[in-house]
């Protein structure tokens, strides 16, 4: 007899906050100590088991990459997912993360300096938005005090960059802290009314 697959009726639910520091757009921004600092919110479910999903905003502070672009304009919105690796007697958790990403980047294009030639694709001295899919990749810890957490994150977003190429887009960091409730689980919620009544019959009699 195989032993019956049980789930749990309840998960965690995490809300969070932090900084983002960020290259952001790397072919773009080859100027030396130039990292754009983000604030990012974030909503992070599961992680009964091993597995969480995490959904998370990133607003970027406004940078200049001169004499290129000015007045720069950035934000990200991540949908990612957490595989736990747990040890015995820490409440220190280790992670691979993978996702996408919805990237947006604006600024004013000048078209100086333009060895990327996107003087192609953009006019000269006028505000440009550049808005691009992105797969993510990385690996994160998080440390546990009951309810709160401290966490942090290693990102690289791999997406096209305009020519038909994948490029490594962003390399960013993030540190940031949690507050954990517990909710029903994703199987308590989708389990509807099943099995909740039982019927009892009997044959009846010729």
């Amino acid at each position: 007899i195989k032993p019956v697959k049980t789930h749990s009726k309840q998960t965690n639910l995490g809300i969070g906050g932090g900084v983002t520091k960020s290259f952001l757009f790397l072919s773009r921004n080859v100027k030396d100590n130039n990292d754009a600092l983000g604030f990012h919110g974030s909503l992070i479910y599961g992680g009964e088991k091993i597995f969480m999903a995490n959904l998370e905003y990133t607003y970027y502070r406004k940078i200049n990459i001169e004499p290129t672009w000015y007045n720069i304009k950035a934000y990200t919105i991540e949908l990612n997912g957490q595989a736990i690796a747990r040890f015995q007697k820490t409440k220190t958790y280790f992670y691979p993360l993978f996702g996408l990403s919805y990237n947006s980047f604006k600024g004013y294009f000048t078209g100086l300096d333009d060895f990327l030639n996107l003087s192609k694709k953009y006019r000269k001295n006028e505000t440009a938005v550049t808005k691009w899919v992105g797969v993510n990749i990385g690996s994160g810890f998080e440390q546990y005090f009951k309810q709160f957490s401290l966490y942090g994150e290693y990102k690289m977003r791999i997406g096209n960059s305009g020519e038909r190429k994948l490029n490594i887009m962003d390399v960013c960091f993030t540190f940031g802290a949690r507050y954990y409730i517990r909710v029903p689980s994703i199987y308590k919620i989708f389990s509807g009314t099943r099995s909740r009544y039982l019927l009892e019959s009997k044959e009846t009699e010729d």
